[in-house]
């Protein structure tokens, strides 16, 4: 297909600062893992791009809907010194937007397992396959990552490339929720959703059923994180949030107690005391830490850990975290990093949850913008007094829809 398309298109200045010492990928490439200390003067907008031809291993996908990330609104964003605010891999110019489902419209010769008019999700992480930690089957630490919306082009457009082995066919989301629309959506939002099932499930061992979970941050990671507990049968859901809005979201995602930490320490108490109150003295099976406010969520997270806790790292924060070891030690508890969703069947499971019935995910949709509006909704997902959930980006969106 020839011709050109509507595009959130970002460039950038390539302006390492000296003290950055770059791997051999990121000086050939132009790419960095830390945008903060390489790019600046970072400036976007809707732009003329010419539609992507594909390969013999891809397919051409007409954009269904696209998920806002904290990552856009961060990567966009600059500091005092005119840098990029994101402290993770991104590749200017691109086209961002990366969590995203479509509709295939053309497909390359190679290309076995799809056909044209499938619905689709797309992984956002792209995998060599040939690397160490490829062939260990750890494909979210692959040496040579690429990441759709980031340092390739992403969902914030009309029409977009993508590799077969990235896109999973979500026909039956279209049956199961009456319509195509309602696919995609549940579509875009399943890239969110995996990375919280990759955390607890994948890394972490799963929610063993009966067991307390507690998740801290009730952004859309967070929120996914308690639909996931409340699917895998957790018998009581603590949420925190010092959100009130957020608050009513957790709530409806499925938390069972949902409280603000603010508030617990002007009547004298802390998220910690308030785990144990509402556990019995038992404490947190398994602690979401979806936030990323390290410095004073790990604190509360040392006070309400069960025996053999699990601490599911998510979120993502730029301050160093200091706290004491020894509940950790005491408890026999761990805390497990987790980065991305990729491989070990994560995306076609919560697809198939999504399916079923199990998880619905839109129930944290607040708010939809078309496509022409992006930079509208990039910039309405950073004000925290609207406290959104997710906000998707469509072409098949006429006009600005919100429950705010």
């Amino acid at each position: 297909m020839k011709g050109s398309m509507k595009a959130f298109y970002a460039e950038a200045e390539w302006a390492p600062k000296p003290e950055y010492a770059m791997s051999e990928r990121e000086r050939r490439d132009r790419r960095s893992y830390r945008a903060d200390l390489a790019f600046k003067n970072v400036r976007a907008g809707l732009a003329d791009r010419p539609i992507p031809a594909i390969g013999n291993d891809e397919v051409l996908i007409r954009i269904g809907a696209c998920g806002i990330c904290g990552s856009d609104l961060h990567t966009l964003d600059v500091d005092a010194a005119g840098y990029s605010s994101f402290a993770s891999h991104v590749r200017f110019p691109v086209i961002t937007g990366h969590e995203y489902s479509g509709e295939v419209v053309e497909i390359g010769k190679d290309v076995a397992s799809l056909r044209v008019g499938d619905l689709v999700a797309v992984e956002q992480i792209g995998w060599c396959g040939a690397c160490r930690p490829c062939r260990a089957g750890k494909f979210n630490q692959c040496e040579n990552i690429e990441e759709a919306g980031l340092s390739c082009d992403g969902g914030f457009v009309e029409y977009g490339a993508v590799r077969e082995k990235f896109c999973i066919v979500i026909n039956s989301l279209a049956d199961a929720l009456g319509g195509t629309l309602p696919a995609f959506e549940a579509g875009a939002l399943a890239e969110p959703t995996c990375v919280a099932y990759n955390g607890m499930v994948v890394n972490a061992g799963g929610v063993t059923p009966g067991s307390h979970v507690v998740v801290f941050g009730a952004g859309p990671i967070g929120l996914a994180a308690i639909a996931l507990a409340k699917a895998l049968g957790a018998a009581k859901i603590i949420a925190f949030s010092t959100n009130h809005l957020r608050n009513a979201l957790a709530a409806t995602m499925g938390a069972d107690v949902v409280l603000n930490p603010t508030d617990l320490a002007t009547n004298g108490t802390s998220a910690g005391q308030a785990v144990m109150k509402e556990t019995g003295g038992l404490g947190a099976d398994m602690i979401v830490e979806a936030s990323g406010n390290l410095s004073n969520v790990y604190p509360e997270i040392s006070r309400c850990l069960g025996v053999e806790a699990r601490v599911v790292q998510l979120g993502i924060g730029p301050a160093a975290s200091g706290f004491d070891l020894m509940p950790f030690v005491r408890r026999n508890a761990k805390i497990i990093g987790s980065m991305g969703h990729a491989g070990n069947n994560v995306f076609p499971s919560v697809l198939r949850m999504m399916a079923a019935g199990r998880l619905d995910m839109r129930r944290m949709v607040t708010a939809r913008y078309p496509l022409s509006e992006t930079a509208a909704g990039i910039a309405a997902s950073g004000k925290r007094e609207l406290g959104h959930g997710k906000i998707l980006v469509s072409q098949h969106y006429r006009q600005i829809e919100t429950s705010r």
